[in-house]
């Protein structure tokens, strides 16, 4: 599944058969056929064609906002983590903060405030999502910070950064990409509810929330319309929970 989704995302236009945008009218709400396996949309175009092409648009917001919360969140913490008490004190009543609003409601907040598109929806989530990833690597470092190796090095004199880089960050590194994994998944489908929303892309953009958003009207007559794109959500955000699960348990293993 993480290998169609790659090609979809690099290669669309050497997959989907048709134009995700031009309007074709005579083919509007056809139901899927061999011409059009996904169907056709009220504008007459091919769903397919447009999920593929959207895949750029969900997937990769999604791979975007996750990444980028997760380097933040392990400078962020890697910070707090090897500071001293008072700074470190400091910094996780900030990232408190940030656990003290409900998620979705701050993310549509800020949203909201931005303005309506993809790129205040990645913000907005990636606003909210690195405090765990903060919260996560500083709980690893206070750990890891007592371990034999590390106490050995400081003994020797090396320098706490050089601590931190060499033998704390890259076992840390391990149990982000972990959360990493599972993490897209879940941020597929912030960014699709906050498009379903009418916070994120703009139409006639082939991005999946919105796809679903602009078929509401017609699911009792064009079913395809709404249960493809919400498959392709399901199936992407399962396939990097699974593989996420499979990585913990070799992890634990």
């Amino acid at each position: 599944m993480v290998v169609i989704l790659a090609a979809f995302t690099l290669l669309p236009g050497l997959i989907a058969p048709h134009d995700p945008i031009a309007l074709a009218m005579a083919d509007r709400l056809k139901p899927p056929s061999l011409t059009h396996v996904f169907g056709t949309d009220e504008g007459g175009r091919d769903v397919f064609s447009r999920i593929v092409y959207g895949t750029r648009y969900s997937l990769g917001v999604a791979i975007a906002i996750v990444f980028a919360s997760a380097l933040f969140g392990v400078v962020y913490g890697a910070v707090s983590g090897m500071a001293r008490q008072s700074i470190d004190n400091l910094m996780m009543r900030i990232v408190d903060l940030f656990f003290g609003f409900p998620a979705l409601v701050l993310a549509l907040a800020v949203a909201a405030s931005i303005g309506r598109g993809l790129d205040s929806v990645a913000l907005s989530l990636a606003i909210i999502w690195w405090p765990g990833y903060a919260r996560l690597v500083r709980g690893e470092v206070l750990r890891l910070r007592e371990r034999p190796h590390v106490e050995a090095a400081r003994a020797l004199g090396v320098s706490e950064m050089t601590i931190l880089r060499r033998h704390i960050i890259p076992f840390v590194i391990q149990e982000v990409n972990v959360r990493v994994t599972t993490d897209i998944g879940y941020a597929l489908v912030a960014v699709t509810a906050l498009s379903f929303l009418g916070l994120g892309a703009n139409s006639p953009t082939p991005e999946w929330g919105l796809l679903i958003r602009d078929s509401r009207p017609y699911f009792g007559s064009a079913w395809w319309y709404l249960v493809f794109p919400g498959t392709m959500i399901m199936l992407t955000a399962t396939a990097f929970s699974l593989i996420g699960d499979a990585l913990a348990s070799r992890r634990a293993a």
